[in-house]
C-alpha cells in the first residue's frame, strides 16, 4: 500500500498556510488537511519549523485521527518556530496571539494543545480568534492535561492490544521515550493497573531500574523543572539508551520519527505503543510486523486527548469525555488488531482503511467530489 503521507491525494492538503513576520519573530506553517467531515482541529506545535511534507503528515494524522474517533472534524496542524525562552514570557506570548490572529478568519481552523504548548496558549488564542479547545478551567475547560486524558486512552490501547501478545499488564515491564504531559500521565496509568516502569526517558537522559522506577517522585521533578536523570534511583544512561532497553511494553512519547529504520532494531518489545503523532515510519512500523512486535498507531492509541478536546468544546464533563475515550479507543484497537490475526493486514494499513471510511463517505455527498481539494498558500 501506499505510503499516505507521499504526496498531496484526493484527500488533501486542502490548504497550506505560511506566515513569516521577521519584526515579531513570527514563522509558521499552518496546514488544514481536510475538512469534509467538518472544521479541521490542528494541534499548536512549538517546534523547530519543519518541511511542508512533514507539517502535511502530521496534518493528515489529525484527519485520521478524528475520523476513526467518530468526531465532526477534519485535521491539520500549526507549527510554530520556538523563540528563546518559556512559553509563559511575554515575546512567546506576543507570537503565539499575532499567530492566532493571522487565522482569525480561518474558520476552518481550531487550534489544541500539542508539543510545546497548553492550556495558557489556548486561552490567548481563545481571546484572540474564539477557536481553542483544551482551555484552562477558567473559561470553561476541563484541565484534560490534568485529568490525563491522553494517557486514559493509551492505557486503555494498550490493554487491548495485550490480548493479542500472550500477556497480560500485570508485572509487565514498560520502557517510555518521553516524560512530557502524555508520557507522565500513561505512566501513572499504566502502573496504577500492575505494569512495572523500568525505563524513562527525557530530554535530560534515561533513567533505568529493573525492579521499577517511583513515577510520583519523577513527576515531580518534572513539575520542578528537572530531568528523570536527577533521581536518586536507578541508573542513568544516555537519552537514546531507552530503545534498547530489554522490556515488555514500549511507549513511543517522544515526538516524531523517534523510531527509524537505522534505529528499529534495537528494539527488544513485544507491543509498540505510538502515544506521540507520526513517532515511527511506516518503513518501522512494517519491520516489527515481520518481527511479531505488535505495533499500534499513532491516531488510534493516541486519541484520547482529541476526543477530549472535542467533546469539551461542545460542552461535555470530564465522566462524559472519559467514558468516551476508554469506548472508542478500546473499540478501534481491537478492530485493527483483529484485521492483523484474521488477515495478516500491517496495523497501519488496517487503521488507515478503519478511519478513510467516514471520509469517503463524505466526501461522495459533494457535487464536485472527483477533483482534487483547493490547494493554496496564503
Amino acid at each position: 500500500m501506499r505510503d499516505i503521507f507521499d504526496a498531496a491525494d484526493e484527500f488533501g492538503p486542502t490548504r497550506i498556510i505560511h506566515l513569516w513576520e521577521p519584526s515579531i519573530g513570527l514563522k509558521a506553517t499552518v496546514i488544514i488537511d481536510n475538512n469534509i467531515l467538518g472544521p479541521a482541529i490542528g494541534g499548536l506545535r512549538i517546534a523547530a519549523v519543519a518541511s511542508t511534507s512533514e507539517c502535511c503528515r502530521l496534518a493528515r494524522t489529525m484527519t485520521l485521527k478524528c475520523a476513526a474517533a467518530d468526531l465532526p472534524h477534519g485535521g491539520g496542524i500549526a507549527v510554530l518556530h520556538p523563540a528563546p525562552g518559556s512559553l509563559e514570557n511575554a515575546y512567546n506570548q506576543h507570537r503565539v496571539r499575532a499567530l492566532a490572529g493571522a487565522l482569525r478568519s480561518e474558520d476552518q481552523f481550531i487550534f489544541t494543545p500539542d508539543m510545546g504548548s497548553d492550556e495558557t496558549a489556548m486561552a490567548w488564542i481563545h481571546d484572540e480568534n474564539g477557536r481553542a479547545m483544551g482551555l484552562p478551567r477558567e473559561l470553561g475547560g476541563i484541565a484534560l492535561s490534568r485529568i490525563g486524558a491522553a494517557g486514559w486512552g493509551i492505557y486503555h490501547a494498550t490493554e487491548v492490544a495485550l490480548r493479542y501478545c500472550g500477556f497480560k499488564l500485570e508485572d509487565a515491564r514498560v520502557v517510555i521515550q518521553g516524560f512530557g504531559t502524555v508520557g507522565q500521565n500513561t505512566a501513572r496509568y499504566l502502573a496504577e493497573n500492575g505494569a512495572v516502569v523500568v525505563g524513562i526517558s527525557d530530554s535530560g537522559g534515561t533513567l533505568y531500574h529493573p525492579r521499577g522506577l517511583d513515577i510520583a517522585e519523577l513527576v515531580a521533578l518534572k513539575k520542578n523543572g528537572g530531568s528523570v536523570t536527577d533521581s536518586t534511583e536507578g541508573e542513568r544512561l544516555a537519552r537514546d539508551a531507552a530503545v534498547h532497553l530489554d522490556c515488555d511494553i514500549w511507549i513511543a512519547a517522544a515526538g516524531t520519527d523517534a523510531i527509524t529504520q537505522v534505529n528499529v532494531d534495537r528494539l527488544k518489545a513485544r507491543l509498540v505503543v505510538e502515544a506521540a503523532d507520526a513517532s515511527l515510519p511506516p518503513s518501522a512500523e512494517r519491520y516489527l510486523h515481520e518481527k511479531g512486535v505488535i505495533c499500534v498507531p499513532d491516531f488510534i492509541a493516541n486519541a484520547g486527548g482529541l476526543i477530549g478536546a472535542a467533546m469539551e468544546y461542545r460542552g461535555a464533563n470530564k465522566t462524559q469525555i472519559l467514558s468516551a475515550i476508554k469506548e472508542k479507543i478500546r473499540r478501534n484497537t481491537e478492530k485493527i488488531l483483529q484485521s492483523v490475526e484474521t488477515d495478516g493486514t500491517l496495523p497501519r494499513e488496517a487503521a488507515i482503511q478503519l478511519a478513510i471510511k467516514p471520509i469517503v463517505k463524505a466526501m461522495g455527498y459533494r457535487r464536485w467530489s472527483g477533483l482534487s481539494t483547493n490547494k493554496g498558500t496564503a
